[in-house]
């Protein structure tokens, strides 16, 4: 044993004496100047050490450089591309005999890299090639380096850094182009690159905008990006807001992708608050979220197929192509599913929420007349196709519904191709003009079999109607603001219900007060009404035709049909002024069988107006002189026939 262990101590010394002796006769500086010469030839730049330089034999043969520069491209913002306060550079003891140059590891201190864009589209990232090249290929006039953005490494040149290690400093991206700048910090990277021709492994995390993001990337083949070749990458990004994968192909310095992308997190509000993007919402709203799709760019054109998104409790499918020009161009087709849009409406503001009381009138609608600017339509091109299977909007609730959308220097045309809500369906076209002022609309919209009370309750909070029906309008006006476009409004709109009633006012009442009218006591007769939920008047139809004329909606036909009465109205509707002012005509039914007894009627009219602003309509008799004495008239004739049948 002792024998063995003097053996082994004898061998040691040896070669430590050896390496002692070598580190003597190596000169540091015939290390650098061979490194500057292997990097200056591969990338065009100048590396340039002026700091100490040492050269270390224990625990390893280390080579310790300060105050590292690796020149910037010329036109630069700054002269350096980046500055290394210390790199050490750990060399196997055997490539000091074998007369190659091998890095072991590679140990980066403080560094301060920038990355820039340049006005024209150039990166300083992009190497130049003229120094790999022959003299003969430089005097080649039939090539244009300056075209030419492939790189060519020189035949045979390799290098094995081990494992390479940064140590904080930063990362600075500047895009002349955009005047943005974004900084990364706090580096803490580990990279090991056995071959330029195999994969490089980065592993580590880094800090953005106060967010450390952990980093896993694989890189197959780091001698393809260098040369500007296609190449596959693996990325894993992990932060407390966000996840990301993407495994793909990259192209031409990144300006060509083809991969698959996926992101989550756990909240949106949190994610947009990091960019200072301030996003008000419920607690429910805007929290948990995903994307996955097949990713594509090329020429400027963002393709994302096989998207699934999710928001919350929500899910979208689809695809989407989106072209980076001037207008931005935007393709999709999108599946919503089940849209549940309440969560993420604002809620209703305290004037809306509060229902006036008994004693409290109503207040009366004032349009906005606030200047409306749709010139954002115009920096935009879209073809969008939604479909979705349930839409829910506060208290709007819609079945199937399949929109098409085309958006075209400033023309909007919306297709309701299919509709299916309120036990109806239906279709509908809208197309809105904002190239110029004042904008125009055009609607079309036809509904079928749409139950009006929950419609209207649901879509405007008027639930005084009850029946089943069509609706059908074509509308059109234009303006700036919503008071301009309700006082520009022309068309046609007509209704058509069966089997309802009408809320808030009994006519049938009248009916059974025909005895009042008979003795000419109209006093006795209270048609006053404030649309309480206390009265209603059922119809068997009621049918209108409205022609709307600079926001005032005339009609010489509205007709209803009740059990003990019919009603004919001409009037109008005047939306700018929001009043109303109507006549109905009213004939009492002489007989009690309802809906059979529809032919026949006592002969007594009874006027009534319908007037007054729409937070107060008043319904009342119309008891003019005229129509007194047309009343009276009546009612003595009704009395002469009375008697004649009484006596002969």
């Amino acid at each position: 044993m002792n024998i063995f262990l003097k053996s082994f101590a004898i061998i040691m010394l040896i070669i430590v004496l050896l390496i002692v002796v070598a580190t003597q006769l190596i000169s540091t500086e015939d290390i650098v100047n061979q490194v500057s010469t292997n990097v200056e030839q591969s990338t065009g730049r100048v590396l340039t050490v002026n700091g100490e330089q040492s050269l270390s034999v224990f625990p390893s043969l280390t080579l310790v450089l300060n105050d590292v520069q690796f020149s910037n491209v010329a036109g630069g913002s700054k002269p350096n591309m980046a500055s290394i306060n210390e790199l050490l550079i750990h060399i196997p003891w055997f490539s000091v005999f074998s007369g190659e140059l091998a890095i072991e590891k590679f140990v980066i201190n403080d560094p301060d890299i920038l990355l820039e864009k340049n006005a024209d589209g150039s990166v300083n990232w992009q190497f130049s090639t003229l120094a790999n090249t022959s003299d003969d290929a430089k005097n080649d006039t039939t090539k244009s380096p300056t075209n030419d953005k492939s790189v060519t490494l020189p035949d045979g040149f390799d290098i094995s850094l081990g494992q390479v290690e940064i140590n904080g400093g930063k990362l600075t991206f500047i895009d002349h182009q955009s005047k943005e700048t974004k900084i990364i910090d706090q580096l803490d990277l580990a990279i090991t690159m056995p071959s330029l021709r195999q994969a490089l492994n980065l592993s580590g995390s880094v800090r953005y905008m106060a967010q450390t993001l952990e980093l896993e990337s694989i890189i197959t083949s780091p001698a393809k990006a260098i040369n500007n070749q296609p190449f596959t990458v693996e990325l894993n990004l992990t932060s407390a807001l966000v996840k990301l994968n993407y495994q793909g192909e990259v192209v031409n310095q990144g300006e060509e992708l083809n991969g698959k992308l996926s992101i989550s997190g756990d909240s949106v509000k949190a994610l947009l608050n990091w960019q200072n993007i301030a996003l008000v919402a419920k607690d429910e709203a805007f929290n948990k979220f995903s994307l996955s799709t097949n990713m594509g760019f090329v020429n400027n054109k963002l393709t994302l197929n096989k998207l699934i998104v999710s928001l919350d409790e929500l899910e979208f499918k689809g695809s989407t192509a989106i072209t980076l020009s001037e207008p931005l161009n935007i393709s999709s087709n999108i599946d919503l599913g089940i849209l549940d849009l309440n969560p993420y409406l604002p809620e209703p503001s305290s004037e809306t929420e509060t229902t006036p009381t008994d004693d409290q009138a109503s207040q009366p609608i004032v349009w906005d007349n606030t200047e409306l600017d749709l010139s954002v339509l115009r920096s935009l091109n879209a073809n969008i196709s939604i479909k979705s299977s349930q839409l829910l909007i506060r208290d709007i609730k819609l079945g199937k519904n399949e929109l098409a959308l085309v958006l075209n220097k400033g023309v909007a045309d919306v297709q309701l191709k299919s509709f299916q809500g309120y036990e109806g369906n239906g279709s509908g076209v809208i197309k809105l003009n904002a190239n110029k002022k004042p904008y125009q609309i055009n609607t079309k919209f036809d509904l079928a079999n749409i139950n009006a009370e929950p419609l209207l309750t649901d879509a405007a909070g008027f639930d005084k109607l009850i029946g089943k029906g069509q609706l059908a309008w074509d509308l059109s006006t234009q303006g700036i603001s919503q008071r301009e476009f309700i006082k520009q409004l022309n068309g046609h709109l007509d209704i058509s219900f069966i089997d309802g009633a009408v809320k808030g006012v009994n006519l049938a009442a009248i009916a059974k007060s025909a005895s009042n009218i008979m003795q000419g006591n109209l006093s006795a007769v209270s048609l006053d009404s404030d649309f309480s939920n206390a009265d209603k008047t059922d119809f068997a139809a009621l049918t209108g035709k409205f022609t709307l004329t600079n926001g005032v909606a005339t009609t010489d036909n509205l007709s209803l049909n009740n059990p003990f009465i019919r009603i004919s109205g001409t009037g109008d509707i005047n939306l700018p002024e929001t009043k109303v002012n109507l006549q109905i005509k009213s004939k009492v039914v002489a007989s009690t069988q309802g809906q059979a007894a529809e032919a026949t009627d006592s002969g007594i009219v009874i006027p009534i107006k319908i007037t007054g602003p729409f937070h107060d309509i008043k319904i009342r008799p119309d008891v003019s002189s005229g129509a007194k004495d047309k009343l009276k008239d009546k009612v003595k004739d009704k009395v002469k026939d009375k008697l004649k049948g009484l006596f002969g």
